[in-house]
């Protein structure tokens, strides 16, 4: 784990140049750059790699967290289910005892959100990865 106040910023020479090739053997017509230049932070997980939308013991307050930032694909997904969330516990659903189900807005596939509850077990299926 790292120190989220006490990291190195800056990026590697070695990740610089595998991640600029890359780039240049996907996007034809692609010029290597000169100056090695990048953004390096940080990014949370949860244990098994699976996002938690929950909400918190705390009342009112909900959380969409351990994405390992890949999640940014499935916002409007993740922002439907977080407010369908938030107004049923709000409005007197307990979520620990009985989990919510959501339905895709476009879908109309349900979901069960306790699938992503902070209060799950450790899903021992899970790549504990990004790559699924």
């Amino acid at each position: 784990w790292v120190d989220p106040d006490n990291y190195d910023q800056e990026i590697q020479q070695e990740q610089w140049e595998a991640q600029v090739l890359r780039c240049a053997k996907r996007v034809e017509g692609l010029g290597l750059p000169h100056e090695k230049k990048g953004v390096v932070d940080l990014y949370d997980v949860s244990d098994d790699w699976i996002p938690i939308y929950d909400r918190t013991d705390l009342d009112g307050f909900y959380i969409a967290i351990g994405t390992s930032g890949n999640q940014y694909k499935n916002a409007g997904v993740a922002g439907h289910c977080m407010a369908e969330l938030i107004m049923a516990v709000e409005a007197g659903h307990d979520h620990d005892a009985d989990p919510l189900r959501v339905n895709g807005r476009y879908t109309g596939v349900e979901m069960d959100l306790g699938f992503f509850s902070r209060n799950r077990e450790i899903n021992p299926d899970s790549s504990f990865s990004v790559n699924g």
